[in-house]
């Protein structure tokens, strides 16, 4: 369940960063911060795996602004790819 629930959300975002139908960059921060506060990206291994199943990378800078660490963390994961 929680997986989908991050698939979800990755995907929300990159539309709404992204898709040149969908872009709102301020609806798209905004949507990030709310994730953020919700600690929605706490579990930086399932995050890390579904950031790299839908190639959404570009996701890791808007993250730096909220929550450094978490998106840090993320990156690791994703270098090394350790599940």
């Amino acid at each position: 369940m929680r997986q989908e629930i991050i698939a979800s959300a990755i995907h929300a975002l990159q539309e709404l960063f992204y898709n040149k139908e969908h872009k709102n960059q301020f609806l798209a921060m905004k949507t990030l911060e709310m994730y953020m506060s919700l600690n929605l990206f706490q579990d930086v291994t399932l995050v890390a795996q579904e950031i790299e199943k839908q190639y959404a990378f570009g996701l890791l800078e808007p993250m730096k602004l909220y929550d450094m660490v978490a998106a840090e963390q993320i990156e690791q994961q994703l270098r090394g790819s350790i599940y």
